[in-house]
């Protein structure tokens, strides 16, 4: 039974904010939610899993850093998640990893799809603002970094390898013009991630971008079945595309004062 199915003898639901427009086919239910009390439990324990590892790693500022960028990164995806009609959606902080912003609906088009898969990385550039505002009230070059860590963490996110976000926004673009043409740019960048990452102890990103590359060479579907894009929409994703790397890429530049592989290369990344 669909969302707005009723039973025989009861009102109908009222619809709601996030709800498609009338006339539209309603995609699959999610799974039954957790309690609020669960929820907020798990963010927070996830969170300070995440924190503590990016310490570890690289230290406070880019814990600090690291979480903040997170938040606002999914907190795009949710905002958009919800306006696109594909909602209530809910963020999942995934330790060790980074986190997920989870939706009730499928996108019914390729178009609402890259909105949202873009618009995790471009909202999550708010996230650098405390960083530079931190810079220019003390001097100190270590929130640069900082800011540098959470543009770098949306820079890294528009790749276009499963499950980034790259990979829904440039993925259903490049399908567009041909499918092999997907396939072949998500091996491509899977096998250079695996190639980096491996020798340098990232075995969990090199693990998932292995399997993308194994999905890719056995065919597998990575997105759910939806409406194609128009020539219109098509232009319009491949410019946002453009431009989200674009924005990410400035970001990083200025927040490295002009050399960001040097700041990169500090950070052992």
């Amino acid at each position: 039974m669909g969302l707005s199915d009723t039973l025989p003898g009861e009102a109908e639901r009222p619809r709601g904010p996030w709800d498609p427009p009338e006339g539209t086919i309603e995609p699959q239910l999610a799974p039954p939610q957790p309690s609020r009390g669960s929820q907020i439990g798990w963010a927070l324990a996830s969170s300070a899993l995440l924190a503590a590892w990016l310490y570890f790693q690289f230290g406070w500022v880019f814990a600090l850093a690291g979480v903040i960028g997170v938040f606002v990164h999914e907190f795009g995806h949710l905002a958009a998640i919800n306006a696109l009609g594909c909602g209530p959606g809910r963020i999942m902080i995934i330790p060790f990893f980074g986190g997920a912003a989870t939706m009730t609906r499928a996108p019914d088009t390729e178009f609402k799809s890259v909105l949202i898969a873009l618009a995790g990385p471009v909202a999550g550039l708010i996230g650098t603002a405390p960083f530079f505002l931190l810079f220019a009230f003390t001097g100190a070059p270590t929130w640069l970094q900082g800011a540098f860590f959470v543009a770098v963490i949306n820079l890294f996110n528009l790749a276009p390898a499963p499950p980034l976000d790259g990979a829904k926004a440039l993925g259903p673009v490049l399908a567009w013009i041909h499918p092999w043409l997907e396939r072949g740019v998500l091996i491509a960048i899977g096998a250079a991630v695996v190639i980096w990452a491996a020798p340098r102890g990232s075995y969990i990103l090199a693990a998932v971008a292995g399997f993308s590359v194994l999905r890719a060479v056995l065919g597998q579907a990575f997105r759910a079945p939806a409406l194609r894009m128009s020539l219109s929409e098509w232009f319009t994703a491949a410019g946002l595309c453009v431009g989200a790397v674009a924005l990410c890429l400035l970001t990083s530049f200025i927040a490295a004062e002009g050399d960001p592989l040097s700041v990169a290369h500090q950070m052992g990344l």
